[in-house]
Order: structure tokens, then C-alpha cells, then sequence
């Protein structure tokens, strides 16, 4: 199981849960896990720029007042075009916040940053090598580096790698994902389409379309915690994240609604 190093504290828990993190997930070794399945390739065009604004509840809810925001856009940093995402959000009275940085075609992590009521956590990838750093709010920072046998993604903001995927009915494979919140960590996870569903978020709006994608750690995996994603077949926006327990049970939600579309903008960095 992976953990936490020894001068780090993990985040609150239902941040834990329904912003996607793969803490507690298990390594399943360095290589493929099976032969049958291949790795599939990530298209960043299928990510489109969007504002919004979103809920975090424990538990199953459909309703709930605006408490944290998103923004998704294009941004150049020296000659390179990136995607960034970065995320404000409350839980109970602490406030919480991510940002991170991939390369706008492959979705390659290039950057993260997660702000935390205990410190900041900071992950620079260089293809297979991975230095992070937790700077906590009282104390001296704690550095580490993790050289792997693949390239991961990133697993914070892992849902944007899965909707870009070739989803379709039937759809299953496998990608690696390192985490950003312990000294060490990565996994291979299952991406399977269960099924495709019709979601209207408000009365006075029109219904769509989404895949309903489950995402566990490791392609046997059973009888885990894993994460259930709701995609807008049409833009591929995540709409839903719901953080499901072993027996199925909801223990988080995570809800979005869309804005607009913002303008591409310049970035020297964060």
C-alpha cells in the first residue's frame, strides 16, 4: 500500500476521496500487468478550455450551492503549449486548491501543485523521473526523487487523461499513474466503460449524453475502493466524480457545471 512519508500528513479525507487521488492504491509491479491490454494513447485535443463551478459532499447528492470553482485552459510557457487545470474548493471550513501543468497534445504531466490545510505538495515530471517536493505550513520542506520503469501520468487531474481516451461501449485498458502526495508511488489503473446514460443537471436544461467509466487499481481488481466517472460524450467535460467503496457504496461526490469557454492565455509559470 502506498503511504504517506514519514513528515508528511495526507489530506483531509474526502479530498482524498472525490478529487481523484490514488493514495492506498497498490504498485502492481513494473511492467505490464497483462498482456492483455495495451495502454491506449491520450489525445489532448478531445480537452476542451471551460470554466465552471463545483460541489464536494460526502456521500450521493444531486443538489448542492456552489462551493469551489475550475478552470481549464490553453496556456503558453516557453514556446510549448500546455492545458492547465486548477481547482478551488471548500470542505467544511478548510480550504483546499490544485493546480496542474500537461503537455497540451500527449496530456504528459509537466507540473502539479496541491494546496492543503496541512502544506503544499509539488510534482516535476521529466518523462520517467519524478521530483516532489511537501513543503508543510510549520517545518522545512521534504524533497524526494522517483525514477520509474514507465512514464506515468499525473493522478491528480487523472480524469482529464480518461476522457480523452477512445471511450466507446465495451472500452477497457490500462494506464500508469504516479500520485503527487507521498515520496514515492505509482499504479497501473483499470479504465473500463461500463455503460452510457443520459444526465440532466438542472430542470431547465436539456439532457446529454455520458460514459459512465469505472477506474480501479490494476486490471484484476476487485473488492476496492475505486473511482466512477461521469463523461459528456460530446466534449468529453467530466461532469461527475463519484468515490465508490467495496460494496459499491457512494462515499463521495464530486459535481460540476460548466460556465463558458475562456480565452487562451500566456503563462510564465505558476
Amino acid at each position: 500500500m502506498i503511504v504517506a512519508g514519514p513528515h508528511q500528513k495526507r489530506p483531509h479525507r474526502l479530498a482524498t476521496l472525490i478529487v481523484v487521488g490514488l493514495l492506498g492504491c497498490a504498485p502492481l509491479g513494473m511492467t505490464l500487468p497483462t498482456d492483455e491490454l495495451t495502454p491506449p494513447t491520450p489525445d489532448g485535443a478531445k480537452i476542451k478550455p471551460t470554466l465552471g463551478w463545483l460541489t464536494t459532499q460526502p456521500g450521493q447528492t444531486t443538489t448542492g450551492a456552489p462551493e469551489g470553482s475550475i478552470a481549464i485552459q490553453v496556456v503558453k510557457m516557453g514556446g510549448h503549449s500546455l492545458l492547465q487545470q486548477v481547482r478551488h474548493y471548500r470542505i467544511g471550513q478548510a480550504a483546499y486548491g490544485d493546480s496542474i501543468l500537461l503537455d497540451r497534445v500527449s496530456l504528459k504531466p509537466q507540473e502539479t501543485f496541491r494546496w492543503t490545510p496541512a502544506g503544499t505538495y509539488i510534482a516535476r515530471y521529466n518523462h520517467r523521473v519524478i521530483e516532489r517536493t511537501f513543503q508543510p505550513v510549520k517545518g522545512s520542506a521534504v524533497h524526494s526523487t522517483e525514477t520509474l520503469d514507465v512514464e506515468p501520468y499525473s493522478a491528480l487531474g487523472m480524469e482529464l487523461i480518461v476522457a480523452s481516451l477512445p471511450l466507446m461501449q465495451g472500452f477497457t485498458s490500462i494506464l500508469p499513474f504516479a500520485i503527487d502526495t507521498a515520496s514515492r508511488g505509482w499504479a497501473w489503473m483499470r479504465i473500463t466503460v461500463q455503460a452510457e446514460e443520459s444526465m440532466q443537471e438542472r430542470p431547465d436544461q436539456k439532457g446529454f449524453d455520458t460514459f459512465i467509466v469505472d477506474c480501479a487499481n490494476g486490471p484484476g481488481a476487485t473488492g476496492i475502493e475505486r473511482t466512477r466517472l461521469y463523461i459528456a460524450v460530446d466534449g468529453r467535460s467530466v461532469r461527475k466524480i463519484l468515490h465508490l467503496g467495496a460494496e459499491n457504496e457512494v462515499l463521495g461526490t464530486l459535481r460540476r457545471m460548466l460556465l463558458s469557454i475562456p480565452t487562451p492565455s500566456k503563462s510564465t509559470g505558476l
